[in-house]
């Protein structure tokens, strides 16, 4: 009775929604209740049933093994998640294809297209933002909750990462932007930019914390605001939210390129705290540590962008949105590595020369010691002993470091705009050149 009961139970369960599923455990019930005379009639059925039912169920499980299997297997084959920086240049090599565009950047001139302001263009998309960013992180911990919102409510900036997640998704639209500004996908684009800009800053938030700086944005660093513990909590509370805007997204392939910029965040720290002495001085290792700290985040939020609008992952539309965010996210970190050497702190925000403070040698400081093989050690020992910090600013300003660092910013801020050229053109695609240019004429 009980070898019946469980083969006709796993048959229904194997069958669910077939009428057979369904007629097997009314049938069962009524056997059950039979008398004596019935037992023939139930050890007949138990027999034909059970072989019945056995093959059926052997069979549905071959097949959901297999379908699931090869579920698996293309979500694992359609993903190639290589670190951009082993895809893509990152010193000049060789000569590059001319742009459709036929856009050459120039720092000395105005934008490429003067009568397109990108952060005007979206902002009235991104007006809702501080707000619904309170709402995300609101907690019932008052503390917390304050600590977590402090960038958003007091020096967002221009909403830097938004922006161009904001462009890129207008960029790869297949629609009408009236069309487009309405729908479904450009919501979840939308949130794909909060999700960005709640990572960047929850990095932001630790890495004062590792840093012991003293100042963000112009103002206190929220561990100086609170405390260590307090802003450590604040930025896994952050994290934590965005992962969970994340899932809501029903983007696999989303969530995994997204979780490995985060990963990339980690590596860029730890890259930063323990490289070894003669790494230091390896242009190849800081422009990695830089794309891991910087870049591998804009790079990701602009690819996923491109996989909202519903393009292939190796699509040429996902490839270039990919390859103009790895380009644009380096020149931004090379023009910030100048400004630490070149802006005096009130322009900043945050303290001159603050990367020699903490060790850290960037294009600027590698250029030189090209020229000036003092500097060399200075820069192994990350400018520990006192005067190190004068002397390799003095070393800086008398070679040609500063005008190299700005050639390399340029050759990716180009790189960015000729990936630009391969999307579909459209006012947004003019307004994410335009930004390349803003990146390498910015003071601060």
């Amino acid at each position: 009775m009980k070898t019946t009961l469980c083969t006709l139970g796993a048959c229904a369960l194997a069958s669910a929604g077939s009428n057979e599923g369904r007629l097997a455990v009314p049938q069962t019930a009524f056997v059950r209740g039979a008398g004596g005379g019935g037992a023939a009639l139930l050890r007949h059925r138990s027999s034909s049933s059970s072989s019945l039912c056995s093959t059926r169920l052997q069979h549905r499980c071959r097949s959901t093994r297999s379908a699931a299997t090869v579920r698996r297997s293309t979500v694992v084959a359609t993903l190639d998640l290589k670190p951009a920086f082993s895809v893509y240049a990152t010193l000049p090599v060789g000569s590059r294809a001319q742009s459709e565009e036929g856009v050459e950047l120039d720092a000395s001139k105005p934008a490429p297209f003067p009568s397109i302001d990108a952060f005007e263009m979206v902002k009235e998309d991104l007006a809702p933002f501080t707000d619904s960013i309170k709402e995300l992180v609101d907690t019932q911990h008052p503390v917390l909750s304050m600590a977590a919102k402090h960038f958003f409510e007091r020096r967002h900036g221009k909403r830097f990462r938004p922006t161009i997640v904001c462009l890129m998704s207008r960029a790869v639209s297949e629609q009408p932007y009236e069309t487009l500004r309405t729908s479904q996908q450009y919501k979840r684009q939308g949130q794909l930019g909060t999700i960005t800009e709640m990572i960047h800053v929850a990095s932001l938030i630790h890495d004062d914390v590792l840093d012991e700086a003293e100042t963000r944005r112009g103002g206190l660093a929220v561990h100086k605001l609170y405390s260590n513990k307090v802003a450590v909590l604040a930025g896994d509370y952050l994290l934590a939210r965005a992962s969970v805007l994340l899932a809501r997204l029903n983007n696999v392939q989303v969530v995994e390129i997204m979780a490995t910029a985060l990963d990339s965040l980690v590596q860029g720290e730890i890259m930063q705290l323990q490289s070894a002495p003669e790494d230091l001085l390896d242009m190849s290792h800081y422009l990695k540590k830089s794309y891991y700290k910087t870049a591998s985040l804009i790079c990701s939020a602009c690819k996923s962008a491109a996989l909202l609008g519903g393009h292939d992952f190796d699509s040429d539309l996902a490839v270039a949105a990919e390859e103009y965010g790895y380009h644009m996210g380096l020149a931004f970190q090379i023009v910030d590595d100048i400004l630490d050497v070149t802006a005096g702190a009130e322009v900043l925000g945050k303290p001159a020369m603050a990367d020699m403070s903490l060790g850290l040698a960037t294009a600027p400081l590698l250029y030189a010691a090209e020229e000036v093989k003092e500097l060399r050690p200075l820069i192994k020992r990350r400018f520990k002993e006192p005067g190190d910090k004068e002397a390799a600013f003095a070393y800086v300003l008398k070679t040609d470091a500063i005008a190299r660092s700005r050639a390399l910013a340029l050759w990716h801020a180009q790189r960015a705009v000729d990936a630009a050229a391969r999307l579909p053109p459209s006012p947004a695609r003019q307004a994410l050149i335009n930004v390349c240019h803003t990146v390498l004429t910015r003071n601060k």
